[in-house]
């Protein structure tokens, strides 16, 4: 099969690292242990609530000793290590250091209007028709903007995602970007706002048709927003979060990571979203919950006080 290209020894990749090879495995990826995917990945688990949510794909993984018996049989590569998620970051850089990039030269459409005063790089982005990109814009490898879409002043496109690990002695690694960001037809964004780049190859921040970011918001990797949503401003989108279509966001919204957004759904202004919110409900408060709620417990707390 063509995969097998890819396919890797965790005994090659860990050594030099500071840990302890249990027994070795077989991995063509790497990703977080609760990712919908379908090749066999190496993962680190640092956090044992996740160990009942690890992918049945997992075939190698990073963790401390204590849960290396708690495991489920389905993984046959085991290394041990007492900063996981740390040593997951070292091993993502090492293992991309030599990987073949791809170099496509930029290609832009008809009718665009691209200011001489925005950078948009030479390789890897691919422009419609009909775009409009004002000055000072920031537009990076491994970006699509399709036609009809206009991004506004010092907006970053395709920006590093935030995605570090601390290790014990407080030493930083991130990991590399390699994943792409599509902004689908007829989309405006306003000035300064960021778009995060996906981190892994399939991974794909995703601004759906008809869609409208307002100014100074932050949209983190792997997002997927869909058609004619609107976004206000200063809100905060976290990471791998689904946003569903027709959906509106709040001014200075927070939405955390992992979450998924239903059709029709309204987070009102300066909620902070930590759970799901089902189509068709608007949510309010810090921590959001369903709006109707939300004004019932302020007329309690309005009647008790009298």
């Amino acid at each position: 099969a063509a995969s097998d290209v890819y396919k890797r020894q965790l005994s090659e990749l860990v050594e030099g690292i500071d840990g302890k090879l249990i027994t070795d495995g077989e991995f063509e990826i790497m990703n977080y242990c609760t990712a919908d995917i379908k090749k066999n990945f190496l993962t680190f688990l640092e956090n044992p609530k996740f160990l009942k949510k690890i992918n049945s794909n997992v075939s190698c993984i990073i963790c401390k000793e204590e849960y290396m018996n708690q495991l489920p049989k389905h993984i046959k590569g085991i290394f041990i290590s007492e900063e996981p998620k740390y040593c997951f970051h070292k091993l993502f850089h090492k293992m991309n250091q030599n990987r073949v990039k791809e170099n496509n030269k930029t290609c832009i459409g008809r009718n665009c209007a691209i200011s001489s005063m925005a950078f948009v790089a030479k390789n890897n982005v691919v422009i419609g028709d009909n775009v409009t990109i004002e000055p000072f814009v920031v537009v990076n490898e491994n970006v699509t903007i399709k036609n009809g879409c206009t991004i506004h002043s010092n907006s970053v496109i395709g920006g590093r995602s935030f995605s570090e690990a601390r290790s014990i002695k407080g030493e930083m690694c991130g990991l590399d970007n390699m994943g792409h960001t599509v902004i689908e037809e007829n989309v405006e964004i306003m000035s300064q706002t960021h778009i995060a780049q996906g981190i892994w190859e399939d991974d794909i921040t995703y601004i759906g048709k008809n869609s409208r970011i307002d100014a100074m918001c932050h949209i983190g990797h792997g997002v997927s927003i869909g058609n004619s949503v609107l976004i206000a401003a200063g809100a905060i989108i976290g990471g791998n979060t689904k946003i569903d279509n027709n959906v509106w966001v709040g001014i200075n919204a927070t939405v955390s990571n992992r979450l998924k957004i239903g059709e029709n759904a309204r987070v009102s202004l300066g909620a902070v979203v930590t759970k799901n919110v089902e189509k068709n409900t608007i949510v309010t408060g810090n921590f959001a919950i369903e709006h109707r709620r939300f004004i019932e417990q302020i007329k309690a707390n309005s009647t008790r006080g009298m």
